[in-house]
């Protein structure tokens, strides 16, 4: 139950010197980017793009940009020469600010205590994603019917879990999602996230450019100080399982040196290990290697790469700091600057067995079953919420005897997680638990 004497997510975070910290924010955000633009051939980084490039990369795809303003907020979808505006009266900068600092308070307990900070971390997402799908999802829903869409969320509500909006399904009559007596907007819409149409046209360039899968998989790279995790092993062997021919860099031969030499000549990354998301300093976010050393988005952007996919099995992989206003700089955004066309990547901290799960069944659909990563990831995170832990328990022990799509060993020690969970039940069914990877790109 929630404390109904808490004040609702949209009324924290908006007191005085809000305009103050705004314009320190866009100060931040014009250094961040121009260090970008200082590196050669990134000189173009998040420039303004004009109407035709929106034009050209939404012909097959709706381009759906979500902006508030003091009075109220807009979504454009654009699918091709074709503009619809959407009025969202309630999006207001306020509303968002709200939004966006319960969210982070709440995620911040939660990383500080995670045993206290759940409930609440649980609480605030469920109230945060019941208010977007008020005042995003169900206006745009009056007006259009979406079954794909890539969005464009401007400002703050690029730090919010979109994908994730929710309504009680009594107010449409439709079906529950699996008796969860809600319907999500990843229900209807296969969802990803770009931060611009021009970083959608690169992205676009490079999966019509790169036709193989040569897999590169780094798992747990050792020594680290930070915690182990101990299934990351499951979900990367699902993807060598998936990539016949894989290069492996694992433990201590998981070095940043390794990795750097390795990725030019990758097709797709699938990286289970810790990251750092550097608030202050984005260019310095990073993936940590063995012994600590860290490889900077600064480093990896001085690369030549060409990635079909970036998985970044990392908790908040996809953080991209608390005080950025607009079209933020990440690791999953850094990514497709330096050559990748899509990145799955985390919003906040991944349980260690969820995420397991989730990967493992993403690299077991993406590409036999859904050729685009967004279909197979919007799959997995709906195959991981509505199956009980009974139905995932025999799936694993399945996979323990056929080992056509995972290793045994790998499927012994998923079915383990889950075969001690109370059949009926479903785990992770939660927001925190399924909504946490997001697809940035194509």
């Amino acid at each position: 139950m929630t404390d109904a004497s808490a004040p609702p997510p949209s009324e924290a975070a908006s007191g005085p010197g809000l305009r103050e910290r705004r314009r320190a924010a866009r100060a931040e955000l014009d250094d961040a980017i121009a260090a970008v633009r200082e590196l050669p051939g990134h000189e173009g980084f998040l420039a303004p793009p004009g109407f035709s490039t929106a034009a050209a990369v939404s012909r097959d795809e709706p381009l759906v940009y979500l902006a508030a303003t003091f009075r109220g907020g807009t979504a454009l979808c654009v699918l091709g020469p074709g503009v619809v505006p959407v009025p969202l009266p309630d999006l207001t900068e306020q509303e968002v600010s709200g939004l966006t600092g319960a969210y982070e308070d709440a995620r911040a307990g939660w990383r500080r205590d995670p045993e206290a900070g759940l409930r609440h971390w649980r609480e605030t997402l469920d109230q945060v994603c019941r208010r977007l799908w008020e005042i995003v999802v169900a206006p745009l829903r009056e007006t259009l019917r979406l079954t794909r869409a890539t969005l464009v969320p401007c400002g703050q509500l690029g730090l919010l879990p979109l994908h994730a909006a929710w309504e009680p399904v009594g107010r449409t009559g439709t079906e529950p999602a699996a008796g969860t007596g809600r319907r999500y907007l990843l229900d209807d819409v296969t969802v990803s996230y770009i931060p611009n149409a021009q970083a959608l046209r690169a992205a676009q360039d490079v999966r019509n450019a790169v036709r193989g899968h040569r897999l590169l998989a780094v798992v747990e790279p050792a020594p680290v100080t930070a915690d182990s995790l101990p299934l990351t092993a499951s979900e990367a062997a699902a993807a060598v399982a998936a990539h016949p021919g894989a290069t492996v860099l694992s433990g201590r031969e998981a070095t940043a040196a390794r990795l750097r030499a390795a990725l030019p000549d990758a097709d797709v990354l699938h990286f289970a290990g810790h990251c750092r998301s550097d608030i202050d300093d984005p260019m310095s976010s990073a993936l940590l290697m063995a012994d600590d050393e860290p490889l900077t988005l600064r480093q990896i952007m001085d690369l030549p790469l060409k990635l079909r996919l970036a998985v970044l099995a990392a908790c908040d992989s996809g953080v991209a700091g608390q005080r950025l206003p607009d079209e933020v700089i990440a690791l999953p955004t850094g990514l497709l600057q330096a050559g990748a066309a899509g990145v799955v990547a985390g919003l906040w901290a991944l349980e260690d067995g969820a995420a397991a799960m989730l990967l493992a069944e993403f690299h077991r659909v993406w590409p036999r079953e859904h050729p685009e990563p967004a279909d197979a990831l919007r799959a997995a995170q709906l195959w991981l919420r509505d199956t009980t832990n009974g139905e995932k328990a025999a799936v694993y022990e399945a996979a323990r005897s056929s080992g056509d799509w995972l290793p045994p060993e790998a499927a012994r020690a998923l079915h383990t997680r889950v075969a001690w969970e109370e059949p009926r039940a479903r785990a992770h069914a939660a927001i925190d638990q399924w909504a946490a990877m997001v697809l940035v790109g194509v």
